[in-house]
């Protein structure tokens, strides 16, 4: 059997014009789904007393093409610590849309000063989306500061005792 290269290159030719001028028909794509969370200004670093809650804004975007369902939310956090979503189920969020959720994360009562990584997650019948961000902790008990407190008040008496015993002769 003999080719007939000439038919062959226009065939080709004529395939890969199509190709490029109909991309949308020939290369069909389904609808996109995409969902982003996004912590607003000023939340990324936050700090946080021990016991105490803490507001956070959250803001979950779908950016895609398509409808997604039953948006779930929850945390990955540190050990002692409770974080609450408002609202903590979507049922429905439409292509192009957002929606804003307070999250109140109270650190526990014996949390050490440090800094905090608090994983945001949220999951959905079609896709799943993560954030997170760094909370300090500030104002946390700790011994050492009384301790200090203490060493300086003993050695102001010890001053007051030498200087009145010693101080007048």
């Amino acid at each position: 059997m003999r080719i007939n290269w000439k038919f062959l290159s226009l065939l080709l030719m004529v395939v890969g014009l199509i190709i490029v001028a109909l991309p949308g028909q020939i290369l069909a794509q389904d609808n996109k789904v995409e969902l982003t969370l996004r912590l607003l200004p000023g939340y990324y670093y936050s700090e946080v007393t021990p016991g105490e809650s803490k507001t956070l804004y959250l803001e979950i975007e779908n950016s895609g093409d398509k409808a997604i369902t039953n948006i779930e939310l929850f945390s990955d956090k540190p050990k002692g610590w409770t974080v609450d979503f408002e609202p903590e189920h979507i049922d429905y969020l439409a292509a192009d849309s957002h929606q804003s959720i307070d999250v109140h994360v109270v650190a526990g009562t014996d949390t050490v000063k440090d800094d905090y990584t608090l994983t945001l997650i949220a999951e959905a019948d079609q896709t799943r989306a993560v954030t997170s961000t760094v909370l300090r902790v500030e104002n946390a008990f700790s011994p050492w500061r009384w301790i200090g407190l203490g060493v300086g008040v003993l050695v102001i008496v010890l001053f007051v005792v030498l200087y009145r015993r010693f101080g007048r002769e």
